[in-house]
């Protein structure tokens, strides 16, 4: 779903090509969605519905899978554009992937692929570190993610016209 609100008119094949999942796991995936009303009938995404999820369901349904320390890509507060919270360098988050650059605690992502699809696509990248903070995050760090996700889907909504 993140990977439609990054770019909704996206086909299944490309989806499938994107974050290297098979055809039939997307094809899986969208019928799900539209199950639960987080897609239309004609397969986009309902904003209000899909900000609902991610803010109040992703930690529940993906909960948070920590480990020892590994080379990665920054996730969460340490996303390199964010500027909301300070940290110190033993703190940083990130999600394991063997041609990162940064030492972190290592933080599972939702999904093994989505490391290297948030590498090609820089908007399923700030969403994605968006929903990190809401599944990893203390309460601070978890209210401006609402916050800032919220914007973000709205400033994305603007730019590519979601159905509401």
């Amino acid at each position: 779903m993140m990977k439609l609100v990054s770019q909704p008119e996206m086909v299944q094949k490309e989806l499938a090509q994107q974050l290297q999942i098979s055809q039939a796991e997307i094809s899986h995936a969208l019928m799900r969605l539209k199950n639960s009303h987080l897609l239309n009938s004609s397969g986009r995404v309902i904003k209000e519905a899909c900000i609902e999820f991610l803010v109040h369901a992703v930690k529940y349904i993906f909960p948070v899978n920590m480990s020892s320390p590994a080379i990665g890509i920054p996730t969460s507060f340490a996303h390199p554009k964010f500027k909301y919270i300070k940290y110190d360098n033993d703190e940083v988050l990130v999600w394991p992937y063997a041609e990162g650059k940064v030492k972190g605690i290592s933080l599972l992502p939702i999904y093994p692929t989505l490391p290297e699809a948030c590498l090609k696509d820089k908007n399923l990248y700030k969403l994605s570190s968006f929903v990190e903070m809401i599944r990893a995050g203390r309460a601070r760090e978890r209210n401006i993610a609402e916050k800032e996700l919220i914007k973000f889907i709205g400033e994305l909504n603007e730019k590519k016209r979601y159905p509401s």
